[in-house]
């Protein structure tokens, strides 16, 4: 019985060093965009965008890791020729061990991007988000050698890990700078970006442990080549650092009109990479304002003898109203 509940204890406090000591970043990270920065809060070109992206992981076990991230952005002040204000919230869940241990949060966010040269040509914004977060140990969902009897598993029978459920909750604030510059022409755009999360460094526990959030610093950047008239290369690259966990993530995808003039429809072919660890294809279609992209990760660290097959798949699907797609030049931007 007490083995049961330190195998318990040793679950959780694996899970929760991965968890505070580097928070994973999706596949299709610049499709979450409130995640990685919160200056990219409204900037866009239009009034309004919805974000939206989920993660199974390693599902041939019956899918363990599940993560999902919702977020919806309202640009403000669009008439104004020197800036732009934008508010959005992002909604975002990770669960793990059939929902054994989860992590719910939301965050509300605002951002100023300001003109540098009077003409949009070199843009710089800051963001700040507020966000709320729940963790929760809920060791119902699991089954314990004390429930086995001659018929399987009983759940029904109580155990001293029961006792161990718990939920927390805490506040932090995360803040971010964007600097964007275009070409005259205004083809050619490269963007650079820093931010900080749980910036107040939140105190938090789990069980009777008591420790500090230390901060997430992601480091971005990226941009777009044009090829032709039809053909763009988007690039970008992010670098997260938290408690010495490193984990980076670059690629790039072309963006090919289906139809002449572009039309609204384009499709998105490309490649990612984390470092030491997956190689990541990807597809996607954009159609009249509407975005759908499916991802693989394919395992190439050095687990992956023991995790074969144990791969991840995620889908993103966001809507910009097309009208507003049309001004994309206007205003480069890390989400393509």
């Amino acid at each position: 019985m007490k083995r049961n509940v330190f195998i318990l204890i040793l679950f959780v406090c694996l899970k929760c060093q991965f968890s505070y000591g580097q928070q994973y970043l999706y596949s299709q990270y610049f499709a979450n965009p409130l995640s990685i920065n919160p200056a990219q809060t409204g900037h866009f070109g239009g009034s309004y965008r919805f974000s939206s992206i989920s993660r199974n992981q390693w599902g041939e076990d019956g899918n363990p890791y599940k993560s999902l991230g919702v977020s919806m952005e309202k640009a403000l002040l669009e008439s104004s020729s020197s800036g732009k204000l934008g508010v959005g919230l992002l909604v975002s869940s990770d669960n793990s061990n059939m929902d054994a241990f989860s992590v719910k949060r939301a965050a509300f966010s605002a951002a100023y991007n300001m003109e540098l040269d009077g003409e949009g040509n070199v843009e710089l914004g800051a963001g700040f988000q507020g966000q709320y977060n729940q963790r929760r140990i809920n060791p119902y969902n699991l089954t314990f050698e004390s429930q086995f009897g001659s018929g399987g598993f009983n759940t029904g029978i109580a155990t001293p890990e029961m006792s161990k459920a718990s939920t927390m909750t805490y506040t932090s604030f995360n803040a971010g700078l964007l600097l964007n510059v275009k070409s005259l022409e205004g083809r050619q755009a490269v963007y650079f970006g820093l931010a900080a999360y749980n910036a107040n460094k939140p105190k938090s526990n789990i069980l009777d442990a008591t420790f500090i959030e230390p901060i997430r610093w992601n480091v971005q950047s990226g941009g777009i080549i044009p090829i032709n008239e039809s053909t763009n290369i988007h690039l970008s690259g992010i670098v997260s650092l938290q408690e010495g966990a490193t984990e980076t993530l670059f690629g790039a995808v072309g963006s090919f009109d289906l139809i002449e003039n572009g039309g609204g429809k384009k499709l998105l072919l490309g490649t990612w990479v984390r470092i030491k660890d997956a190689l990541i294809p990807y597809i996607g279609l954009q159609w009249n304002g509407v975005q759908a992209a499916f991802s693989y990760d394919i395992n190439t660290s050095s687990i992956k003898t023991g995790a074969y097959n144990k791969n991840s798949i995620e889908f993103s699907l966001g809507y910009q109203p097309w009208g507003s797609l049309l001004k994309k030049e206007v205003i480069p931007c890390p989400f393509f």
